[in-house]
């Protein structure tokens, strides 16, 4: 079963999976990593994370095409799945929250704001 302070880190750039799961960690969070939409959906399927932060622009299967697949899994609908990205604009959180994630964060990353939602999710 998951721990109430499980996150699941998707991104297909392994130093910022790396970089964040060690930020996470320091605050007291248990960690998981996956590289791409695909290796996401297996991972819910197996252990359901409290929490996702994942990248929107990867191979294979980007963040929006892992957001819709993982929200039709059961038990996965209420999971807080938060989008990373490189576009800091309006019109990109708003596609991001209607293709279902939660919240929007753009990169370069302020973690504090990040560890702020992800505390008050508890």
């Amino acid at each position: 079963m998951a721990s109430a302070k499980q996150v699941l880190v998707v991104d297909d750039n392994v130093d910022v999976v790396e970089s964040l799961s060690a930020l996470l960690q320091c605050h007291g969070y248990e960690t998981a990593a996956a590289h791409n939409g695909y290796e996401a959906c297996d991972w819910v399927r197996e252990a359901m994370p409290k929490a996702i932060i994942m990248d929107l622009g990867m191979p294979w299967m980007d963040g929006f095409g892992a957001v819709r697949a993982i929200r039709r899994m059961p038990g996965a609908q209420a999971v807080p799945i938060i989008a990373l990205t490189g576009s800091a604009d309006r019109d990109s959180a708003k596609k991001a929250v209607a293709a279902g994630f939660t919240q929007h964060f753009s990169k370069p990353l302020n973690f504090d704001h990040l560890n702020r939602y992800l505390s008050s999710l508890t």
